[in-house]
């Protein structure tokens, strides 16, 4: 049983690039709820990076705050990162569409949304136009991600962002 929640209009599956991704099996309205990551609350320096799929369970919450997933693979473990998302953060631990989403998309939403250390940085190849080509820890910090995704931010960056723009 998993112990994420995953809206049943969504499906994963094994993608023709390698990997799996989190496909929109009906269409989905602006603002539906489309995950809810369930897990165990891990402090940061309780954290495991040579656990198996250690990229795809972990998700930062807080500051120094992780949530664990399951250690079987659950279909909320293959969200993938775009630069140009269709989803974003509700709170710590869920995802809702920006826009109408067709049956077919792939449900994505940008790491910079969610992580603020560099536990999960890798060369971006989503090929969108607007591809930062790496994606970092610290990409939260661009100002024209707060302009793009204000009100999307997991909380705790959604606060540092705050900070900084006083």
């Amino acid at each position: 049983m998993s112990a994420s929640y995953l809206n049943p209009k969504c499906k994963a599956r094994a993608k023709s690039s390698g990997g799996c991704g989190v496909f929109a099996i009906m269409s989905i309205q602006k603002g539906e709820i489309v995950s809810l990551w369930g897990g165990d609350i891990v402090a940061k320096d309780r954290l495991d990076p040579s656990m198996p799929r250690f990229t795809q369970r972990v998700l930062q919450i807080d500051e120094d705050l992780y949530i664990l997933t399951a250690e079987e693979k659950e279909p909320n473990d293959c969200f993938n990162h775009s630069c140009e998302p269709n989803l974003g953060f509700t709170g710590q631990i869920g995802l809702v569409t920006l826009r109408d989403v067709d049956a077919g998309e792939e449900l994505t939403f940008d790491y910079a949304m969610s992580d603020g250390e560099p536990y999960d940085e890798f060369d971006c190849h989503c090929g969108m136009p607007t591809c930062r080509r790496k994606v970092t820890g610290n990409d939260w910090k661009l100002p024209s991600l707060w302009e793009k995704y204000e009100g999307y931010f997991s909380p705790y960056l959604a606060r540092r962002i705050h900070t900084l723009r006083k």
